[in-house]
C-alpha cells in the first residue's frame, strides 16, 4: 500500500511529537500505574509503525529490541535507553559525515547557500562541534538512565532539548557573525 505525499507530512509531524514527547510519555504512564510490560507492548507497535514508514529502520529496531527486552525482563531500564539510542545516533550521523560531505554542509545545500570554501570549513568546524555536543548529551543520557525516573525525564524530555535549541541559537548567532565578517 503507498501513502499519498498528502497524507505522509501529518504522519511524519505526529512521528516527531511522539519522539519528542517520549520521555514524558513513559514517565507519565509509569506514574499513572501503567506496567512496564504494556508500556513495552505498545512501543513495540509504535515501533513497527515507523518502520512500515521505511525511515529510520534501525532506530525502529533498536526501539523495538529495547521494548521487548521491557516485556520479557518488566524493568523499566529498558524504556529508559531509548533516548540514550536516540542521541548516540544523531552524534554518529554528524561524526561518520566527516569522513565525506560533512552534515552541516549538506544542510546548507539543501536550503541552497552559497558553498564557498570558508563556508566549507566553517560546516566541517560546526559539524565537529555538533558530534561532540550529541556525544556529550548521550553520556549525560545514559548516565540519567541509572537515576530516578523523575529526573531521568526532567533531563531527556525537558534540559536535553533545551540544550539543544541553546545550541542551535548560539551556531546561528555565529554563524551570522561569520557571514557578516566576510561581507
Amino acid at each position: 500500500m503507498q501513502l499519498k505525499k498528502s497524507s505522509i507530512r501529518p504522519i511524519k509531524i505526529l512521528g516527531g511529537l511522539v519522539a519528542i514527547a517520549y520521555p514524558i510519555a513513559v514517565f507519565v504512564a509509569l506514574q499513572r500505574g501503567f506496567s512496564v510490560r504494556m508500556l513495552g507492548l505498545i512501543l513495540v507497535l509504535v515501533a513497527g509503525c515507523a518502520m512500515a514508514r521505511r525511515r529510520n529502520i534501525w532506530l525502529g529496531v533498536c526501539g523495538i529490541v529495547l521494548a521487548c527486552m521491557a516485556v520479557i525482563s518488566d524493568k523499566d531500564i529498558f524504556l529508559k535507553l531509548y533516548p540514550v539510542f536516540m542521541n548516540a545516533a544523531v552524534c554518529f550521523m554528524f561524526a561518520v559525515s566527516l569522513r565525506s560531505v560533512p552534515l552541516v554542509q549538506r544542510f546548507a545545500e539543501k536550503m541552497k547557500y552559497e558553498i564557498t570554501e570558508k563556508s566549507k570549513q566553517y560546516a566541517r568546524r560546526v559539524t565537529i562541534a555538533w558530534a561532540i555536543f550529541m556525544g556529550i548529551n548521550t553520556v549525560v543520557s545514559l548516565t540519567t538512565v541509572f537515576m530516578s525516573n523523575w529526573v531521568w525525564t526532567l533531563y531527556n524530555g525537558l534540559i536535553s532539548y533545551c540544550l539543544i535549541g541553546l545550541m542551535m541559537v548560539i551556531e546561528y548567532i555565529i554563524r551570522m557573525g561569520v557571514i557578516h565578517e566576510n561581507k
